[in-house]
């Protein structure tokens, strides 16, 4: 057993997890990752033990891994356990099916039971056997560490990050162990070693200073001892070395001198090394490439400068596109009217530099820490004159909440709070009264607010009052174009026209909106970004969005009529449950625009059209007039006809009525992504990979027909035809693997492919001419003339093709391998330039050493 090897790749995956430290803060992920190397060691080792030994290892890892599944509720669980026990205890029966899913058997129960004694030893029995308890918390952390994939670089430590670490490292030594010493390919275990050097990279995580050479002369000296390791021990069993440098009776040579090659092999390395390292520096278009994007904006920080913040549009994108409506809050609320209670998270402003609403940085130590003293009034709100009863709700958070934070988690509050009990420090922006932590996680919390709501009437709206600077220099921005800016003001003109106060202007907006039959609600819209997406979405026929353009483009009309406007992400009031309370999902994610009114402040409207057809829980808030979705009642007009869209305060239990089909997936334009969200470059991206991949599937046939077409069309002449009939003849025997040897003559081609290939008397015969038409045409004075070679090596190829299975039939016309090994040779000898500067090095040494350079043949 190769206890040497084994170590050597676990020291090689240790070395090369290190290049993670710019991903993830601290040294816990590291030791936890170490602990998992070390476990995978020790399965391989029991792998790699006799039969009987090693079947009882994996037995009895299998059986206390799959522990929940035995002893939970589900027969088919049971089953499943029981199925795996079973297969790791058969393979002392040695075939060899049974030994590989045994061997990785024991490699995934041993990794699983590590996690679980590190990360839930509580929840397990005598803090080993796992639990459903114990696999139940596992995934729980899971979830929080993936949830923080929108994280700047280093991440922070937290128990979800070292899960997620310590298991892929952990998977990266079962592979590294599986292909190093199992399977003898050390080299090819670099591969996995690879995918974790890659990871800062892929994480788009700065690297400054000398920390990034280190890791890479850290963690390519751990493949260099793997190779080594390798080589040595293949050494080794070699016995007497027969060598130039020595002769061969020399008596003191007592084994394997493999100085000489050892040399060789750091020589190699070390070039390797070099060029890895050289290359990037003296090629100025080799740049690193993150594929996970980073949306950094100038916040509250720690001295440290910017902090990365999420991208709404793309959490809330992502949630709605999720399959299943999965579970994001829940709470209760004192509020009358729950249905039209929206649940705020991000605040976003309009960006003149990126043509879009982008989230307002939070103001960092200006705002109000939470519990030490009353939160910030609610801007703009008059309550002398603008009633704004209180309400209070009890939210609590579920783990795909964790999903909704970065370095920054911001909670879901219903607007505006005015008081709230929670743990941990968090602050308030005084300009936007989101309340955020950068320390704080919101898988699983829970907590209270005391919320107003701002109820007006449309004539307490009315108002000559000047805006606050804040809000007029803050909030009326518009695109940069003058050309957009024109058209957004047509549009906004004609559809508020007869309106005699902003407030009216307002209704106008959400009425033709949500007028039935102008606007297809679709997660797929086909709109190009930035102003000119919004303006084809209000313009052209066949006006197909979801909410972002919606909020978008209402918000953008009014600040073109001086309404201060923002968008706001977060989610619609969700669904009433059966015990009173309220659960909002992935799917009730929504945006919706807030317009400034003096007196109240900002108030909520709803131009995104709600139903089955729409988005199934938005509602208009109730001081629209109406208090539904559909068109708004104008001051001075009579209430909707009898077939009109009832009310939103209904029923207790309106806003569940429409959950059949919350987001409406049909659109004229499947599979596109909304505007902005990247769904566009990832389609593109996916259309090229598929092409690539198709091209490649089809070149080595495309080859070989322009190979046998051209070879054809140049035989000239009884000579030339002979010698393109025997060149053929011989790629389609490589391709149907009964290659010839570079001895064989014609004649013995021929018999032996006529004997051993099972082809019928015309074969034969074909084979016999071409045989003694190319031995004519290479030894005898005159070629002879036979005009049907072409017609006889298809039927030699027909019958051959008849005699081999389905696969090796189809593998000789897709990828014949008369084709494929010209490219792998010239791949060989592309590698073969580290052994030409070898040889160019020693000639140089003989030179000025005044050494013989030794000459070797290959």
């Amino acid at each position: 057993m190769n206890h040497r090897l084994t170590v050597t790749a676990a020291v090689a995956v240790i070395l090369a997890s290190v290049s993670m430290f710019a991903v993830i803060q601290g040294a816990g992920w590291l030791y936890a990752g170490i602990g998992a190397v070390c476990v995978v060691a020790l399965a391989g080792t029991l792998t790699r033990l006799t039969a009987l030994l090693a079947a009882g290892a994996a037995a009895v890892l299998a059986l206390i891994a799959c522990a929940p599944l035995l002893v939970g509720p589900s027969w088919y669980w049971k089953a499943a356990g029981l199925a795996v026990v079973a297969i790791a205890a058969a393979s002392a029966t040695r075939p060899r099916v049974l030994r590989a899913l045994a061997t990785l058997i024991s490699y995934l129960a041993a990794l699983l039971i590590y996690l679980n004694v590190v990360f839930a030893g509580p929840q397990s029995v005598a803090a080993v056997l796992p639990t459903n308890a114990s696999v139940h918390h596992l995934w729980l952390l899971a979830s929080q560490g993936l949830a923080e994939k929108q994280l700047s670089p280093p991440v922070p430590d937290i128990h979800g990050i070292m899960l997620l670490t310590a298991g892929g490292i952990g998977l990266m030594a079962v592979l590294t162990d599986l292909l190093a010493v199992r399977l003898r390919s050390p080299a090819i275990a670099g591969l996995p070693l690879l995918v974790l050097f890659s990871v800062p990279v892929a994480t788009n995580a700065r690297q400054a200073g000398v920390g990034a050479p280190v890791a890479f002369c850290v963690g390519i000296t751990g493949y260099l001892a793997l190779l080594a390791a390798d080589g040595r021990e293949r050494l080794r069993i070699w016995g007497r070395l027969v060598t130039v440098w020595k002769a061969a009776d020399d008596e003191h040579v007592r084994g394997p001198d493999t100085k000489a090659l050892a040399a060789a092999g750091r020589r190699l390395g070390l070039a390797a090394a070099c060029l890895a390292i050289v290359v990037p520096l003296v090629v100025p278009s080799v740049k690193p490439h993150g594929l996970f994007g980073k949306h950094e904006i100038a916040g509250p920080g720690d001295g440290r400068g910017g902090v990365a913040l999420p991208n709404p549009l793309a959490s809330m994108t992502g949630e709605l596109l999720m399959a299943g409506n999965r579970t994001v809050l829940t709470y209760r609320t004192t509020n009358p009217r729950p249905q039209d209670q929206y649940l705020p998270v991000y605040v976003l402003d309009y960006d003149n530099v990126s043509g879009t609403f982008n989230i307002v940085s939070p103001t960092g130590g200006a705002g109000v820490t939470v519990g030490r003293r009353p939160l910030r009034p609610v801007p703009g709100l008059n309550p002398r004159i603008v009633p704004a009863p209180k309400y209070t709700t009890t939210i609590t958070l579920g783990a795909l909440t964790s999903g909704l934070g970065s370095k920054i988690s911001f909670l879901p509050l219903p607007y505006a709070p005015a008081s709230l009990r929670i743990q941990g420090d968090w602050q308030e922006d005084d300009a936007t009264l989101m309340v955020y932590s950068g320390q704080q996680k919101l898988a699983g919390l829970k907590y209270t607010v005391a919320s107003t709501e701002a109820d007006p009437q449309a004539s307490e709206l009315v108002s000559n009052q000047a805006l606050p600077v804040g809000i007029k220099n803050g909030y009326l921005g518009l695109p940069s174009s003058s050309v957009a800016k024109k058209k957004l003001l047509s549009i906004a003109r004609r559809i508020t026209s007869g309106a005699s106060s902003e407030y009216e202007m307002a209704l106008k907006m959400e009425s033709w909106f949500t007028t039935p039959g102008r606007f297809t609600y679709s997660l797929t819209p086909n709109l190009p970004k930035g102003p000119a997406g919004l303006l084809d979405f209000l313009s052209k026929t066949g006006r197909v969005g979801f909410c972002q353009q919606f909020a978008y483009s209402m918000a953008l009309l009014a600040r073109t009529l001086g309404i201060p406007s923002r968008v706001v992400i977060g989610y619609t009031a969700g669904a009433r449950q059966r015990n009173g309370t309220w659960k909002v999902t992935t799917s009730d994610a929504h945006a919706w625009p807030e317009l400034y009114f003096p007196n109240a402040g900002w108030l909520r409207f709803e131009p995104t059209p709600g139903g089955p057809g729409g988005q199934g829980t938005a509602t208009a808030p109730p001081y629209v007039a109406g208090g539904s979705n559909g068109p708004p009642i104008l001051p001075g007009s009579t209430a909707p006809a009898s077939g009109s869209a009832p009310k939103s305060g209904a029923g207790k239990s309106g806003a569940g009525a429409f959950r059949g089909r919350p987001n409406n997936l049909g659109g004229t334009q499947a599979g596109r992504g909304p505007a902005g969200s990247g769904g566009n470059t990832f389609s593109l991206v996916a259309l090229i990979l598929a092409i690539a991949l198709a091209l490649a599937a089809i070149a080595p046939w495309t080859a070989r027909s322009l190979t046998r077409r051209r070879r054809w069309l140049k035989a000239a002449g009884a000579a030339g035809q002979a010698h393109a009939a025997w060149r053929e003849l011989r790629d389609d025997l490589d391709d149907y693997g009964l290659s010839c040897r570079a001895s064989e003559s014609p004649r013995a081609v021929a018999r032996r492919v006529g004997t051993t290939s099972g082809v019928d008397e015309s074969a034969c015969q074909a084979l016999n001419r071409i045989a003694r038409a190319e031995e004519r045409a290479s030894y005898a004075a005159a070629p002879e003339a036979a005009p049907a070679l072409s017609a006889d090596v298809l039927t030699v190829r027909r019958a051959v093709a008849r005699q081999v299975t389905r696969s090796a039939r189809w593998r000789a016309r897709l990828w014949p391998a008369s084709t494929l090994r010209p490219v792998r040779a010239g791949l060989q000898h592309s590698l073969d330039v580290f052994g030409w500067l070898d040889a160019a090095g020693q000639k140089v040494r003989s030179h000025v050493g005044g050494e013989p350079a030794v000459r070797h043949e290959a």
